[in-house]
């Protein structure tokens, strides 16, 4: 039914001469600058991968493979952690930034030694800036004030001092006031 015929290449796509020998060549050389990119890439994947990111005044676990002897932080106005065990430790974000943690076991060798940033809490935090001033509110689900870096001073000291306030009359933490009705600075 079908008639089938055998294609023959022209002369000029000869396999064994020359002109292969240069394919090949190029071949080889386009493959190892493909692998080396390729292995670059997963090299720079793997240090954004060893990044731990901590949302500022918030907290969280970090498990380690083995057990930590020492445990050192680049700049504790940072970041800072609490140690929970052998394993585990809690990085709370302190102020917004970059700073590192090194982790190392009861030889001195390295355990860990990794990035951690410091980074804007989620959505739910709204800055108002009002004329030179900035305050700052946590809407969820109604807007309330919070103190936060780059508020002004005097507002911040207000709501930081009523916070304590709070909390020293409260007998605990847990309690404390979030400064809405301090009356310094707009309420929405």
């Amino acid at each position: 039914m079908f008639h089938q015929e055998r294609l023959e290449r022209p002369p000029h796509h000869d396999q064994t001469g020359p002109n292969m020998v240069s394919r090949n060549k190029f071949r080889r050389g386009a493959r190892a600058t493909a692998l080396g990119a390729s292995l670059a890439a997963l090299i720079a994947g793997g240090a954004q991968a060893a990044d731990f990111l901590v949302e500022m005044n918030k907290s969280r676990a970090l498990h380690f493979p083995q057990p930590v002897a020492t445990i050192m932080v680049g700049n504790p106005a940072i970041a800072d952690v609490t140690v929970e065990g052998s394993q585990l430790v809690y990085v709370m974000g302190r102020s917004y930034g970059r700073t590192n943690i090194v982790a190392l076991d009861s030889d001195g060798k390295a355990i860990a030694d990794m990035n951690v940033s410091v980074v804007a809490q989620n959505a739910s935090t709204v800055t108002l800036t009002r004329g030179a001033g900035q305050y700052s509110y946590n809407c969820t689900p109604r807007c309330e004030r919070v103190p936060a870096m780059g508020d002004s001073p005097e507002s911040f000291a207000t709501l930081m001092s009523q916070m304590s306030t709070t909390a020293g009359s409260s007998g605990s933490a847990g309690g404390t006031d979030s400064g809405a009705s301090s009356g310094d600075g707009p309420m929405y």
